[in-house]
């Protein structure tokens, strides 16, 4: 699927307001598939929240997609964490195990501003790390805060 489209976005939030595609627009994203019930999902959710900060969010967004099917269990992680960055949920699993057929969680996708798939990652990393955020500044063509060009 690199290299292919990723399918628009409509997904709800958490709390149940729908999130158009043209909200993301013309802004690369970092889409992370998780679940409460994951503990790879919940040990790198920190990393994600710690990338996101790294960059202005008209540079790069970072998403949250919660397949769990209790929407509170992920609205209380996401408090106790303090998580800021957007969480949609993919509760019926329609976009994650249907259109995407993700055969494991954590899954995350980094999409160009076309979105076309840069990269498919199955399994926890540590997004905060420098060499990964250097792997996104360069498959995704954007530059952390601070960065002088």
């Amino acid at each position: 699927m690199q290299g292919g489209r990723f399918p628009d976005i409509v997904l709800p939030t958490l709390d149940g307001h729908i999130t158009a595609p043209a909200t993301y627009r013309d802004v690369p994203l970092v889409v992370n598939f998780w679940a409460t019930w994951c503990e790879p999902c919940r040990r790198e959710m920190p990393s994600l929240e710690k990338l996101s900060s790294l960059f202005n969010p008209k540079d790069l967004l970072v998403i949250g997609i919660s397949v769990d099917s209790d929407h509170n269990l992920a609205r209380e992680f996401i408090l106790r964490y303090k998580l800021t960055i957007p969480m949609l949920s993919d509760s019926d699993q329609v976009l994650s195990n249907g259109l995407l057929r993700i055969p494991a969680f954590p899954a995350t996708y980094l999409l160009r501003r076309d979105r076309t798939i840069a990269r498919t990652i199955l399994g926890a990393r540590d997004w905060a790390d420098p060499k990964m955020v250097d792997e996104i500044e360069e498959l995704l063509a954007v530059h952390r805060r601070g960065y002088n060009q």
